[in-house]
């Protein structure tokens, strides 16, 4: 549905800012110019009917779009900038709130419109098709991983239902030796050892993809596109494969921060700040960017500060203040995080116990 009856002549020489709310089956746009809102209409998903209604803004100075990042991925933005149109991807979280209590897909719509033009939003970054095909691979692994923890979650469970213990001749969980005791488990009823059979098959089922995942990753890390970064965040002890590799997958372009506390920032390491009047107080961590990359640095960290004097100097001394060690090891990982970045940047090994 249009607002303005001639949009071609309308919005000659001027610029446009569009917004998009995507939905898996169809799109709400809202065209905004001069402060105008110039149309607004819904349509299927489909591309080439998207470029007969641009039709309508070929006279214009601009034209450009925006769109909230989430299920639907970077085709559309890479369709629109191969098309020669200018684009963005917003995260969600960083749209102010204008205080409408009002949400609909068209309000949505007209509100990334005005927000782009009045230059308030942020954009994602956009990585190439080759590096994004390589993140699915390392985010499959991290699915693969939840996965196998539930079904071992299923597993005790069932033998909790029957008060069965791992007998005392097992020293390990989920080794060789655990797995045949509990597929030679004698239970009273077919329908029962049927169950806990089909349990045991799921988890060995999962585990087989984890490691084939995991041979993949490995042999990415060895491929001429990562080797050389590979080894240098590597070059630390308590940094392994999936650390790095999801450090290098997740960011990729480290040059994009332009100073180290963007850095932190981005991976939601540093501490949120609530201000009154001279008191500056500071809370838990913002929790912004990749949760799964930030838990990965956390339990690394754990392992570097044996190896590292400076980082278990730092450690202790954190701690010394009164809070407790899980708070200490944050402000560690949030260390180790710009001291391996800093090696990427200056293509130099870590230097242990270097500030």
């Amino acid at each position: 549905m249009s607002r303005i009856k001639d949009i071609k002549t309308f919005v000659i020489g001027g610029a446009v800012f569009c917004g998009i709310d995507v939905h898996k089956n169809h799109w709400n746009l809202c065209f905004v110019c001069d402060g105008e809102i110039v149309q607004k209409t819904r349509m299927d998903v489909n591309f080439t009917r998207l470029q007969f209604l641009l039709q309508n803004y070929s006279r214009c100075r601009t034209l450009k779009f925006v769109y909230e990042a989430g299920f639907s991925g970077f085709w559309l933005y890479r369709s629109l900038v191969d098309s020669g149109y200018d684009c963005i991807i917003t995260p969600p979280n960083k749209m102010q709130n204008s205080g409408d209590k009002v949400k609909t897909d068209k309000r949505d719509a007209q509100k990334l419109a005005t927000y782009l033009a009045a230059g308030l939003l942020k954009s994602v970054y956009v990585p190439s098709k080759d590096i994004e095909g390589d993140r699915r691979v390392i985010r499959r692994r991290r699915q693969l991983s939840k996965m196998q923890t539930r079904a071992k979650n299923h597993i005790r469970s069932f033998l909790n239902l029957y008060g069965i213990t791992m007998p005392s001749f097992i020293k390990r969980a989920w080794s060789l030796q655990y797995m045949s005791w509990l597929e030679n488990l004698e239970l009273e009823h077919p329908s029962e050892k049927f169950t806990f059979l089909q349990l045991i098959k799921g988890y060995r089922r999962i585990r087989e993809d984890l490691l084939e995942v995991t041979r993949f990753i490995r042999s990415l890390a060895r491929s001429n596109k990562y080797i050389k970064n590979f080894k240098l965040l590597t070059s630390v002890r308590g940094v392994g494969l999936i650390t790095a590799m999801t450090f290098l997958l997740e960011i990729f372009d480290f040059r994009r921060f332009s100073n180290e506390r963007k850095f932190s920032s981005y991976l939601g390491l540093t501490p949120s700040q609530f201000s009154t009047g001279d008191k500056v107080r500071l809370g838990h961590i913002t929790r912004q960017g990749n949760a799964h990359l930030r838990h990965l640095l956390v339990e690394s960290a754990w392992t570097v500060i044996r190896h590292d004097p400076f980082l278990q100097q730092k450690y202790d001394r954190i701690k010394a203040r009164g809070t407790n060690g899980k708070k200490a090891i944050v402000g560690v990982a949030r260390s180790l995080a710009i001291r391996l970045r800093r090696c990427l940047l200056d293509n130099s090994k870590y230097v242990i116990g270097c500030c």
